[in-house]
């Protein structure tokens, strides 16, 4: 095991830092390897850059519903669209 990985074998403080500092493709390669399997230290090593960027999170959020009125406005929208398509074809085809 080397200092990139801990006992569990995710990433150490050390491994995240030397991915961090090496250019694109030339990290350690233990450690990118790593880290293009484990969800854990992804979410830890976009954390390390403090951003968010490009819609990636480095901390999961939950996704709420959204609120009933609007999917039953949506719904009876659209079966007024349906019916009035209903209704122009059998006028037109008379």
């Amino acid at each position: 095991m080397s200092g990139l990985l801990d006992a569990r074998g995710c990433l150490t403080g050390a491994g995240l830092t030397a991915l961090a500092a090496s250019p694109p493709g030339l990290g350690p390669a233990e450690a990118a390897a790593h880290l293009a399997a484990c969800a854990r230290c992804q979410r830890r090593f976009l954390a390390l850059a403090g951003e968010q960027a490009g819609g990636i999170s480095a901390v999961p959020g939950t996704a709420t519903a959204p609120p009933m009125w609007r999917t039953v406005l949506i719904v009876v929208a659209a079966l007024l669209v349906v019916m009035t398509a209903v209704f122009a074809g059998r006028t037109l085809l008379g």
